[in-house]
């Protein structure tokens, strides 16, 4: 089935309308803090919407259907998602909101300036630049790959598509049309969504209480799982430790969504947002819907056999079917406006994030300090495009090198280096302890530490899985610190 013109005409509606949106929406706010932060007058619930947009890719919105969707698979992912989000976001609004704004300060790396000397910025704005264009860039592969197959069109033309979006919105009033576009496509997306679980619901032959007993027959609907098996992704514990560290991490020491909290008009404002963006939980939910959904309408409504078998066998392409087959023209263009729009928003958080990074912390600090507010403007525009070029052409590499797409999932992998060290650097700047040599200390060790376990791992050497690195990760930096600086408070020339 081929995509056709109508469904292009939806896609090309949505994005240009939204283009057209962005720009009536981005404000008068002038000069580097309205680039970067809108001034400072972003309302809170435009900023929650974003930062649930910027968290939720492209991926997401397909794997999780297809991990519901898979021979075997249910709901036992949700225990990440239920509980390591609101463990994690209600730790961030209480701990770290209110102290990221004692200051007007762009980053979470000018906080730990600010608390352990400039030494700690540098090494943690170094983690995350390596970190975000390594994922982001290998993110952008995947989106590409997957709406390849769906449309039909070359990878390189999917990456330039967003690529070319993703810099125009950032380019066109900083993160005020992020946060207006991310605002947009997220309704889009949840509307999308929300469309396939209701035409489900219309094409079953069957009743509702009737398709929930079918899929408790098949164990689609386990959710708990106490086990302590370490070897296991998705329990209790891993939900409870290692899922609410890794977001505590994302939400409190990655640029890309602690730059959007940092928008808001004051802390009370911005812990609005933080909390507001548990929203997310309840579009997983939605997502799992639709995961059950296409599961229980391809039982009572089988494809071919070639069809059946190529499900089978890359089950992560069941939503994407479904959106192509099943859908009236015109929804599932709206559907993959939707997944666009995803792409998209993940590709202009980065840029967003990546340039303030690249001017605040490298520009301003080792190039041009005395450098004037247009020539910070400019160059903030310029990293934009620089970033963004970078971005799509380690993607369009990655393409080439990477022929197993299953490989494209170690792009997943990269915060397992850098969240650990990352969040422990902000709690130590939280409570203004640790000195350079400690962190550093901590740091290389933490890193070893995850890389010597992914290695073991991936050898079958140690029966563990991956999650269980970011509290080991956690716990040998504070180890290795303490050893090496007694847990000093640090020696600042401005305190």
């Amino acid at each position: 089935m081929t995509f056709g013109w109508i469904n292009w005409g939806v896609v090309a509606i949505v994005v240009v309308g939204t283009t057209f949106l962005g720009h009536l929406l981005k404000g008068k706010a002038s000069g580097v803090e309205g680039f970067f932060l809108g001034g400072r007058n972003l309302p809170w619930w435009a900023v929650s919407a974003s930062i649930m947009a910027s968290q939720i890719s492209a991926v997401t919105v397909i794997a999780v259907p297809g991990a519901i969707f898979a021979a075997g698979g249910n709901l036992l992912f949700l225990q990440g998602t239920l509980l390591g989000f609101i463990v994690a976001k209600v730790l961030m609004s209480w701990l770290f909101v209110k102290a990221y704004y004692e200051r007007q300060i762009y980053s979470p790396y000018e906080f730990i300036g600010n608390r352990l000397g400039a030494e700690a910025a540098h090494l943690s704005r170094g983690l995350f630049l390596g970190g975000a264009v390594l994922g982001h860039g290998v993110r952008l592969l995947t989106v590409a790959l997957m709406l390849g197959v769906v449309v039909d069109i070359p990878i390189g033309h999917s990456i330039l598509i967003i690529g070319i979006f993703a810099v125009v919105w950032t380019l066109m009033g900083g993160i005020t049309t992020v946060i207006w576009t991310d605002f947009i496509l997220f309704c889009i997306i949840v509307a999308g969504a929300a469309v396939s679980v209701l035409v489900i619901l219309g094409k079953l032959p069957i009743g509702f209480a009737e398709a929930v007993r079918e899929l408790d027959d098949a164990a689609k609907l386990r959710l708990i799982d106490l086990s302590t098996d370490p070897a296991k992704t998705w329990t209790v514990w891993t939900g409870l430790i290692c899922f609410a560290i890794f977001e505590l991490a994302q939400n409190s020491v990655d640029q890309v969504i602690t730059q959007r909290m940092m928008c808001c008009r004051d802390y009370k404002e911005a812990r609005k947002a933080v909390l507001g963006s548990l929203g997310i939980v309840l579009f997983t939910l939605l997502l799992a819907a639709v995961g059950l959904g296409v599961w229980i309408f391809y039982q009572h409504h089988p494809p071919d056999a070639a069809a059946t078998a190529f499900l089978a066998e890359q089950p992560s392409r069941a939503f994407p079917y479904f959106i192509m087959h099943e859908l009236p023209v015109g929804v599932s263009g709206l559907l993959i406006a939707g997944i666009f729009a995803a792409g998209i928003s993940t590709l202009d958080s980065a840029l967003a994030a990546l340039s303030e990074t690249t001017v605040n912390g490298i520009y301003l600090k080792w190039i041009r300090p005395a450098a004037s507010e247009r020539e910070c403007l400019r160059m903030s525009r310029i990293s934009v495009v620089g970033w963004g070029l970078v971005l799509c052409l380690l993607a369009y590499l990655a393409g080439h090198l990477v022929r197993n797409e299953g490989l494209l999932n170690l792009a997943y992998k990269v915060p397992v280096l850098t969240y650990g060290p990352l969040l422990m650097i902000a709690i130590h700047a939280l409570v203004r302890r640790g000195s350079f040599p400690a962190i550093l200390a901590g740091t290389i060790t933490s890193v070893a530490a995850a890389l010597t376990f992914i290695i073991l791992i991936r050898r079958n050497s140690l029966q563990m899985d991956e999650f269980w690195i970011y509290p080991l990760s956690c716990l040998i930096f504070v180890l290795s610190a303490v050893i090496a600086g007694r847990f000093r408070k640090p020696k600042l020339q401005n305190p």
